[in-house]
C-alpha cells in the first residue's frame, strides 16, 4: 500500500514565509483527508535547519496550532517534521498530547545520535517515526546503510530519502531504495524536488523499487523548483489501480482555494534551479551560482566545479 504525505503546509512554506493562516490550514487538512490522502504534514516544529527571520506559523507548529487542526479534523493523521537541534523530548510529548500522529526527524549522516535519541523517545510515547535523510544525493552509500541500521535499532518505522538538491535520476532513486530494502526491514519513503523535471519519474521508480511512502504538495508548491505535484500524482495512482482511490475533484477544489489566496506563491523551475540540480548543489551555494550566472552563463559549470573543489580542499 502506498502512503501519501501532503507537504504543502510545510515545504510550500518556503514560497510564502510559512504564512498559511490557521483557518486555511484546517480546511486544507480536512479536504485532503476526505479526498483520501493518508497523512498531512502541517509544518516544521521550531523552524527549519537555519533560522528564518519572521517565520510564519507553519514553520513553528506551536501546540495550539496542532490542537486546532486535530479538533477541526479528528480523523486527520498529523505529521510534523523537525531538525533535532530545534526540539527537545518535551516538544515531542506536547505535540503527541495535542494530536500528532507522526514525527519526522531529519538526520545528519555525520552526527546521527541526536535524531536517534529523539526517535527512541518518540517511539516510547506511541508516535510513528520517520527518519529523513536530507540531501541524500550527497550521502555516501556505505554510510547511508550504516546509519539506516542505527535508525532501525532505534525503533524507526520509515527511512525517508529526500532528494533535497533535486539531482537524482530514476535509476539512482531505484538503487537507493533497493539498498535500504535489502539491508533493513524499514519502510522507505521518497521526497522529490523537481529541479530536473524528474519528480514524477523518480517517485514512480521509488514505488517500483519497494518504497511505500511518497511526499507531494498541491501544484508542487515547495522550496526552489518545488515538489512532486499532489494532484497529478494521485491521478496517476488512480489510473494504475483502475479505481478512484483518491477524489481528484476535491483535490482540485482545494487547489482553486489555494491559488485564489494572497498567501499563494507558485514554485517555478528556473535556469538557476536546473543548474543547481545538475551540479548536485544545496541551497548553501545558491548565492554563489547566482553571482556566476550574472557574469557568464557559458562558463557556469566550469566555475562551479572550480569553486566547489576549492571549498572541499
Amino acid at each position: 500500500m502506498i502512503n501519501n504525505i501532503d507537504v504543502t503546509l510545510r515545504d510550500g512554506g518556503y514560497q510564502n514565509g510559512f504564512c498559511f493562516p490557521s483557518d486555511y490550514a484546517a480546511k486544507h487538512a480536512q479536504m485532503l483527508t476526505e479526498s483520501g490522502v493518508e497523512w498531512i504534514e502541517i509544518g516544521y516544529r521550531n523552524g527549519s535547519f537555519k533560522p528564518i527571520p519572521n517565520i510564519g506559523m507553519t514553520g513553528l507548529s506551536p501546540d495550539s496550532y496542532i490542537r486546532y487542526i486535530h479538533d477541526f479534523v479528528p480523523d486527520v493523521k498529523i505529521v510534523v517534521i523537525a531538525h533535532p537541534h530545534n526540539i527537545t523530548t518535551e516538544d515531542i510529548q506536547e505535540m503527541k498530547a495535542n494530536g500528532l500522529s507522526m514525527i519526522r526527524l531529519c538526520i545528519k549522516a555525520d552526527n546521527p545520535q541526536p535524531a536517534l535519541e529523539l526517535c527512541k523517545f518518540a517511539k516510547s510515547v506511541g508516535l510513528k517515526v520517520s527518519i529523513n535523510f536530507v540531501r541524500v544525493s550527497q550521502v555516501d552509500v556505505k554510510r547511508l546503510i550504516e546509519v539506516a541500521l542505527l535508525c532501525q535499532n532505534a525503533g524507526a518505522d520509515i527511512l525517508y530519502l529526500a532528494d533535497s538538491n533535486g539531482s537524482l535520476l530514476p535509476e539512482q532513486v531505484s538503487h537507493l531504495v533497493q539498498i535500504i530494502k535489502t539491508n533493513t526491514y524499514l519502510e522507505v519513503g521518497f521526497h522529490a524536488h523537481d529541479n530536473l523535471g524528474l519528480a514524477v519519474a523518480n517517485s514512480i521508480e521509488a514505488i517500483k523499487a519497494g518504497g511505500t511512502f511518497i511526499d507531494s504538495s498541491l501544484t508542487g508548491m515547495g522550496k526552489g523548483s518545488g515538489n512532486l505535484a499532489l494532484e497529478s500524482w494521485l491521478a496517476l495512482l488512480n489510473f494504475y489501480e483502475q479505481q478512484e482511490m483518491y477524489n481528484i475533484s476535491m483535490v482540485l477544489s482545494q487547489i482553486n482555494i489555494l491559488q485564489s489566496s494572497d498567501f499563494f506563491n507558485a514554485s517555478k523551475r528556473t535556469v538557476l534551479d536546473i543548474i543547481m540540480g545538475l551540479s548536485n548543489l544545496s541551497t548553501d551555494y545558491l548565492r554563489m551560482v547566482e553571482n556566476i550566472l550574472e557574469q557568464d552563463i557559458s562558463s557556469v559549470f566550469r566555475e562551479i566545479k572550480k569553486i566547489t573543489t576549492e571549498n572541499v580542499a
